[in-house]
């Protein structure tokens, strides 16, 4: 999911309705050389600090927030002492929103000997597996796509549940709604390009099946948006999966009267400025989403109300008066599971070199908690995170008339205890 959450207003930072999410590619000049074989040896010094790089995509894709994540996950790192007295400090190198821009970030960050690993959620997740065995960089991927860590690549990680994020819904449409069919309507973000073989996969899985695949741009207007819906609704299917990044595709499909049949969508209306553009035309979609969207909605014998609750408070004291990112998470938990590796390298008696960190990032076994999740890791599996289930729940929205924030509920008959996927 290259996760579009840069939409809010920080400083001179203009928030963008989700209608212009995409940007145009910058070309980029590649700012790093490669790191050549003796990376992986590369050993962070004894006494300076710890660093991990954040390769920073456009506002559109999120990239401050997911910066955001990690500057508060080294705070507090660092106020309860660091790691072995070491301060944690985050690098941020821009990609300027490429997949080129990316692979010039990670080079550039592997330079640095004090790097013992990065993050990137945005795009470019693709673009630096393919170069992760020349780098030799431990990278922690949030943007969504499977292959990502399918099958596992040694220095690459992810920390997101791609088609997860995709099907609970569609698994709620099927066993809730009983819903046979479905057309999908997606959009051109890495994450959105996925959508529907994870919409189809997940059919074969659950036995219904998909009438019709539209693709568009997340800058298409109504108008142009409006054929496409058509082809969709004259599917006959029993079910919708408009994705949400877009609000225009499910004002279009209002206009078309597709709502007498349910609309399932995926995570992108947990981003208050997304859930706010679309507005009372989202009403009724249903969407997995994480818990810390609304811990208020949670059972108090859920762990993430207590989870959720302190780090939407650390959020809020590191920037005050801003509305809660929740894709930030994503960078927060990359951070502190990069600083756990290293933290557990150097208990061994290791030094904290960039293959040691791998190592220990292949070896949790539910053994530590993120917002995410426990993890459970191994040389064959690079998912730095724990069950679907854990972490999210299936939401509804309901606009504010005022044009204020808008509220999320928990789906109908779905259970918050054991989350999306049942």
């Amino acid at each position: 999911m290259t996760i579009a959450t840069g939409l809010r207003r920080r400083g001179n930072r203009s928030a963008k309705l989700a209608t212009v999410l995409i940007v145009s590619a910058i070309a980029t000049t590649a700012c790093g050389s490669s790191s050549g074989p003796s990376a992986s040896s590369k050993t962070s010094n004894s006494s300076g600090p710890i660093e991990i790089a954040g390769l920073q995509g456009t506002a559109a894709q999120g990239g401050q927030d997911f910066i955001d994540g990690m500057q508060i996950a080294a705070r507090q790192i660092n106020s309860a002492g660091g790691v072995n007295g070491r301060q944690v400090k985050i690098d941020v190198t821009q990609t300027q929103g490429t997949a080129e821009g990316a692979v010039a970030a990670y080079e550039q960050a592997a330079q640095n000997p004090n790097v013992i690993g990065s993050f990137l959620g945005a795009t470019g997740g693709i673009a630096i597996r393919t170069q992760s065995s020349r780098v030799k960089l431990p990278v922690v991927i949030a943007n969504g796509v499977d292959s990502v860590v399918i099958p596992a690549d040694k220095y690459v990680f992810a920390n997101d549940q791609g088609h997860e994020n995709s099907t609970a819904s569609l698994t709620y449409a099927v066993n809730t709604l009983h819903a046979k069919s479905i057309a999908v309507l997606h959009y051109d973000t890495d994450f959105s390009e996925q959508i529907a073989g994870y919409v189809e996969a997940g059919c074969k899985q659950l036995g219904c099946t998909v009438t019709d695949v539209e693709a568009a741009s997340a800058t298409d207007s109504v108008n142009q948006l409006v054929p496409l819906l058509q082809k969709m609704k004259n599917s006959s299917p029993d079910a919708y999966y408009i994705e949400s990044v877009n609000p225009n595709g499910v004002v279009a499909a209002r206009q078309l009267g597709m709502f007498s049949k349910p609309v399932i969508a995926e995570q992108w209306l947990t981003v208050p400025a997304i859930a706010k553009a679309c507005g009372a035309a989202c009403e009724g979609i249903v969407f997995g989403g994480h818990k810390c969207t609304d811990p208020s909605l949670l059972p108090a014998s859920d762990p993430y109300v207590n989870l959720c609750n302190n780090y939407i408070k650390l959020y809020q004291q590191s920037f005050p008066g801003q509305p809660f990112a929740l894709f930030s998470i994503y960078g927060y938990a990359a951070v502190q599971t990069m600083v756990e590796a290293a933290h557990r390298a150097l208990g061994a008696g290791h030094t904290l070199s960039r293959d040691n960190v791998v190592q220990q990032l292949e070896s949790f076994h539910a053994d530590f908690q993120t917002l995410i999740g426990k993890v459970k890791t191994s040389p064959t599996q690079h998912l730095l995170t724990g069950s679907f289930h854990e972490a999210s729940v299936l939401y509804t929205i309901s606009a504010d008339p005022n044009g204020g924030s808008p509220t999320w509920a928990l789906a109908p008959n779905s259970n918050p205890e054991v989350g999306a996927i049942g």
